[in-house]
């Protein structure tokens, strides 16, 4: 039997952000976890006479990214009432060794000034996940 993987994302609920704020935040953590781990190479476009340098993008996915990417897809949302359980929550995953990425706001838009807002934890198998996220609230229940 195949183990199950997933991705949770955490969610600060003292920001007061709007649910707009909230997806686009969460979009850009769930995002993130994939682009950090993408290498680029310059490619001269194929076209004959053009001097276009186009980058092309490769992934190399472990298997529980590939396990996740072609099955189930799975998110859960949790929420935290601080930026000291975020970062918390960020460090021991990074310290676990799992797909962790952190997401701080520029404070353009809905928010005053910079601030951590949100943290994706995998794709992962969810044993390894269990005891850092296992605990946290999910974010309805908030």
């Amino acid at each position: 039997m195949q183990k199950e993987v997933k991705q949770y994302i955490i969610v600060r609920r003292d920001l007061g952000m709007n649910a707009g704020k909230l997806a686009a935040q969460a979009g850009h953590a769930c995002m993130k976890v994939f682009f950090d781990k993408m290498s680029s190479e310059p490619v001269i476009s194929p076209h004959p006479g053009q001097n276009e340098v186009f980058m092309r993008y490769s992934f190399d996915a472990n298997l529980e990214e590939t396990i996740w990417i072609e099955g189930k897809f799975t998110k859960i949302t949790k929420g935290v009432k601080s930026e000291a359980k975020l970062m918390d929550v960020y460090n021991k995953a990074k310290e676990a060794g799992l797909n962790v990425s952190l997401i701080k706001d520029a404070g353009i838009f809905g928010l005053e000034g910079e601030n951590y807002t949100v943290v994706a934890v995998g794709p992962n198998y969810v044993d390894k996940c269990e005891p850092i996220v296992g605990k946290l609230r999910l974010l309805t229940d908030l």
